[in-house]
Formats: structure tokens, C-alpha cells, sequence
């Protein structure tokens, strides 16, 4: 069994942040906005 590390995107218009672990989300809940995948920094 695997764990999927949330995914978190970043809205291009408001600038929302939203993790999300199975889903892929392409809209903004807050202002409609694309949403952007954010790139998660690993040392």
C-alpha cells in the first residue's frame, strides 16, 4: 500500500493554496480562477 502525498495548487487570480491528495482540481472554489500545480520543494 502507498501513501499519495497531497498535491497543492495554487491559484493564478486570487492565489488560493488547496491540497489535494486524489483529485485534480482546475478551478478556484474561491473565485473560479485556473488553478496551477505547485511544484512541492524536496531537500
Amino acid at each position: 500500500m502507498t501513501l499519495v502525498e497531497p498535491v497543492e495548487f495554487e491559484c493564478v487570480q486570487c492565489g488560493r493554496r488547496e491540497a489535494v491528495a486524489d483529485a485534480l482540481v482546475s478551478t478556484c472554489r474561491q473565485c473560479g480562477g485556473e488553478m496551477r500545480n505547485v511544484e512541492p520543494i524536496h531537500d
